[in-house]
């Protein structure tokens, strides 16, 4: 066995922006020891998101400022225009709704800026590392394989859970995992150098077999996704440029907006982008934060602000744990805080189903078709 066998009061599976939120919170307010396992190299493509300028909130909570962040970062968006329901746009302008400002991210600047705060402030971060998980005791015990290294351990007070959508870690461990759909983002990106129209804009038109879904990123790109069940993504070849490229020709107006960028992918890259709730109530010093406990389709835009305040919520509840003076009044107050978190989870799952179904009903078109079906019969 390596001698890098660790112990430590809490770690972290999955190194995207709630994980790593997560060890921030945890290192910001509290005396814990972190430690953050990560499966990738980091070399998987980032797509850029759009999302609320509250998110700005969210990281003053964790002492980060915007100027902590490269300037090109953060692109103000200006409004959307939308083709859902109608062949009419419908538009919706920034200087209209000054209190849902929102900006759109560059991805890999964002998740490597939070990474290098989480070392510098005296977290442990081990890429490239996959672990089989499992209690001893009272503890977490984690057998770990890394490419460069032998064997070692990590035991753990406390697992946080933020291995995202993909994962079935919850179920392996005995919790349940509930999945409301399919779908996947079949996306690939262009060069937009020198373009300025709905440079910060994004666009969202739905067709037959599902939906698209453009916006302009911060670093002269332009993203483009199509939206729609695996087994549409699968029948349609999706995968291959050609066919992805010639779906994008019938759309009525994204290939208008792109029709003079550059495509940059090689082959269209491939995301799990499903709705599921995750229930770990029945588990002990276990949460699971992020799309890991709920993931989100992106016609909501919750998904990014729900991993940072799921995680901020679940580290201030872990230092509540293992921190505090563990009297019975006590022990029983946090068992309740625990019962409130999956139950606030449920809560805002279910919300968000509402808010789903409003979405996709709105769509009454392609009745017919299996996308839209699906999602009319709830």
């Amino acid at each position: 066995m390596s001698d890098l066998n660790i112990k430590t009061d809490v770690v972290i599976i999955g190194a995207g922006p709630a994980g790593v939120c997560a060890a921030l919170s945890l290192l910001t307010y509290s005396s814990l020891n972190v430690v953050v396992l990560e499966q990738s190299d980091f070399s998987q493509v980032r797509v850029g998101e759009h999302v609320s300028d509250s998110l700005f909130a969210l990281l003053d909570y964790l002492k980060l400022q915007k100027s902590d962040f490269p300037a090109h970062c953060f692109l103000p968006c200006y409004g959307d225009t939308t083709y859902w329901g109608s062949d009419l746009p419908r538009v919706r302008h920034a200087i209209f709704s000054s209190e849902n400002a929102s900006v759109q991210l560059d991805r890999e600047s964002f998740d490597f800026t939070l990474i290098e705060q989480l070392t510098a402030r005296g977290g442990t971060l081990i890429p490239r590392t996959h672990c089989a998980v499992s209690q001893q005791d009272s503890e977490w015990l984690l057998q770990c394989t890394h490419p460069a290294q032998a064997p070692f351990e990590i035991r753990a007070r406390y697992l946080i859970d933020a291995s995202g959508r993909n994962s079935s870690l919850c179920r392996q461990l005995g919790g349940q995992s509930h999945k409301l759909d399919q779908l996947m983002g079949a996306g690939c990106f262009f060069s937009c150098k020198d373009h300025t129209e709905g440079a910060q804009e994004q666009l969202i038109e739905s067709t037959e077999y599902g939906w698209w879904y453009g916006a302009r990123l911060p670093n002269q790109q332009y993203v483009a996704t199509f939206f729609s069940d695996s087994d549409i993504i699968s029948k349609l070849r999706l995968n291959q440029r050609q066919h992805w490229l010639q779906l994008l020709q019938q759309s009525q107006h994204l290939k208008r907006l792109v029709k003079d960028y550059t495509a940059l992918s090689v082959h269209p890259w491939l995301r799990n982008a499903g709705s599921q709730y995750s229930d770990a109530s029945t588990l002990r010093n276990y949460l699971a934060i992020g799309d890991a406990a709920c993931a989100f389709d992106p016609i909501s835009s919750m998904g990014l602000g729900f991993a940072l305040t799921s995680a901020c919520h679940a580290a201030r509840l872990v230092i509540s744990e293992l921190e505090q003076q563990q009297d019975l009044m006590q022990a029983t107050a946090v068992t309740q805080a625990r019962q409130l978190y999956q139950q606030d989870l449920h809560t805002h799952f279910a919300s968000y189903q509402q808010l789903r179904r409003h979405f996709y009903q709105t769509e009454q078109r392609w009745l017919h078709a299996p996308f839209w079906q699906r999602r009319q019969a709830g």
